[in-house]
């Protein structure tokens, strides 16, 4: 990765005749066992090149499925497919979007999640904010309709920093489903963390970390707005949210990338103080959503607060691992 951002690379491309290509887009999306919405989100994903002299790369990177989603993405005309053997504990989504940004010919890389869907102008928004000079853009996450009442609630645990009511401005951090990126800075990096347990859960916050020290910012735009299909089941919410936490206290230690980023330099505080500090992300989750004149979270809070249990719990058990050196490369136990 060796090649670097320059002023030039940076900056917006001049006007281009009248049906001319002015700028190709390369769009990853890293799935693994997503055959049965793969076509659509192709389909989706290729209407935003209605916006004059804009080509887009749709890139899938087939993580080791066991499904057709390979198959069901090479069907869909205009995605280049790329597959991946399974590793002996499943698919790495961190390895995924690095393979797939390896061989884009776009500029910006796009890192879309399999479970999104695209609004109508989601593509325009991005490139509009890159236009106007920021480096790397994180879009908004949207609840979309006829999700059941676990999954919305595992939509309100996850997104409550990054849904399309929240003003755009500079955040520390953008989750990788819906980001946005300059490829010659993507590049300068180290690239996701395809380590595990980071993998899984925090694979964007040490190239964020390292774009922000060389002088860079990451931009949030409500405009650019997917909606995320978060999976049903209670159990899937604990373990979702066990999984999150088990690799938080390791990935933002070393990265610095996250909010009261002064806390994770005392992991072991952070360890003995996991349970409460679990009861007060319920709360704080819940205000969040309440300031964004939300009002379900407040009749599912409940269900929140057993989420942010299970991550009080995952963030104990994998702080623990961490600070006593425990094992690397290691998925949670709780899958």
């Amino acid at each position: 990765m060796a090649e670097r951002a320059t002023p030039a690379a940076m900056a917006p491309e001049a006007a281009a005749p009248e049906g001319a290509i002015r700028r190709r887009v390369s769009v990853i999306i890293p799935a693994r066992d997503e055959g049965a919405a793969m076509g659509a989100l192709v389909r989706a994903v290729l209407a935003q090149q209605r916006a004059r002299g804009t080509e887009v790369e749709v890139i899938v990177v087939d993580d080791g499925s066991r499904d057709d989603t390979g198959a069901r993405a090479a069907a869909a005309a205009g995605a280049r497919v790329l597959r991946l053997a399974s590793g002996p504990g499943g698919g790495n989504p961190a390895a995924a979007r690095n393979r797939g940004a390896a061989i884009a010919t776009g500029d910006p890389l796009v890192f879309l999640d399999a479970d999104c869907r695209p609004a109508e102008g989601w593509l325009a928004a991005l490139l509009a904010a890159h236009d106007a000079g920021a480096v790397a853009v994180g879009g908004a996450l949207e609840l979309p309709a006829g999700l059941s009442v676990s999954a919305r609630c595992d939509y309100y645990c996850g997104w409550y920093h990054v849904h399309a009511r929240r003003p755009a401005g500079p955040v520390v951090s953008h989750p990788p489903g819906n980001l946005s990126v300059r490829r010659a800075a993507f590049r300068s990096t180290a690239g996701f963390t395809e380590q595990q347990p980071i993998a899984y859960a925090h694979e964007e916050l040490a190239w964020q970390a390292a774009l922000q020290r060389a002088g860079h910012h990451i931009q949030f735009e409500p405009r650019a707005v997917v909606y995320h299909h978060n999976r049903p089941g209670f159990g899937n919410l604990l373990r979702r949210n066990y999984r999150w936490a088990y690799s938080a206290i390791e990935s933002k230690a070393t990265s610095g990338a996250a909010r009261w980023a002064g806390i994770y330099r005392h992991p072991r505080l952070l360890v003995a103080a996991s349970a409460p500090l679990g009861v007060a992300q319920a709360f704080y989750i819940t205000w969040c959503w309440v300031r964004a004149r939300s009002w379900e979270p407040v009749l599912l809070f409940p269900a929140i607060l057993a989420a942010r249990c299970a991550y009080a719990v995952g963030m104990a058990a994998g702080g623990v691992r961490w600070i006593r050196g425990g094992a690397v490369d290691r998925r949670p136990r709780w899958e």
